[in-house]
């Protein structure tokens, strides 16, 4: 009986969760773009485009810009319990990015509460080079680190990006928007 309450928690969880992002992508028009949802048995995987947000990425052993990058938000199945994972279709240089699968490492800590918006933020921080944890276990492109340490580095660091508007900045009338960008309904006064 737990596993299959703790199952439709998920459930409601990821729910709400695609809510959210069709309401951050419906705000920010023309920066989230919402390609596609995909349930499997273990996984829930929103596809994504992440406009406005410049990257470097690697095209036939030279580097270029990339302002448009297409990634997979994924809730495993032991989501809310774990972080959400985002892996970008094309890996950009970075050293918190797997050069190969394009898993990104978003978090140094991560809360249950934790949403979407978190992560195609915390997205486009690292994608931008805003972020960068030197830290061993998130190091997954050590030439990336080399190359951010190279004082003869001609790029100008962090790249820039669009930020994408939280629920919050945009002062919806009666309701409450929480820190995770979670709207709720105002109470309104009993007459």
């Amino acid at each position: 009986m737990r596993v299959a309450m703790s199952v439709r928690f998920r459930e409601r969880r990821v729910a709400n969760e695609w809510k959210l992002l069709q309401g951050i992508a419906q705000m920010n028009e023309g920066l989230v773009e919402i390609l596609g949802r995909c349930s499997k048995l273990e996984d829930d995987v929103f596809r994504v485009v992440v406009h406005q947000t410049c990257g470097i990425i690697s095209l036939c052993g030279s580097r270029e810009f990339a302002y448009s990058h297409v990634a997979e938000v994924h809730y495993t199945r032991f989501f809310p319990s774990v972080p959400i994972e985002v892996c970008l279709q094309v890996p950009v240089f970075h050293p918190n990015v797997d050069p190969g699968t394009g898993f990104i490492c978003l978090w140094n800590r991560f809360s249950p509460g934790d949403t979407v918006l978190e992560a195609l933020a915390r997205l486009q921080h690292v994608i931008t080079w805003s972020w960068v944890n030197l830290n061993s276990p998130h190091l997954m492109q050590p030439v990336a680190v080399q190359w951010l340490e190279d004082p003869g580095r001609q790029t100008a660091l962090p790249l820039s990006f669009k930020p994408i508007t939280r629920l919050n900045d945009r002062g919806f009338e009666g309701r409450i928007v929480n820190q995770h960008g979670q709207v709720r309904r105002r109470l309104e006064p009993v007459k």
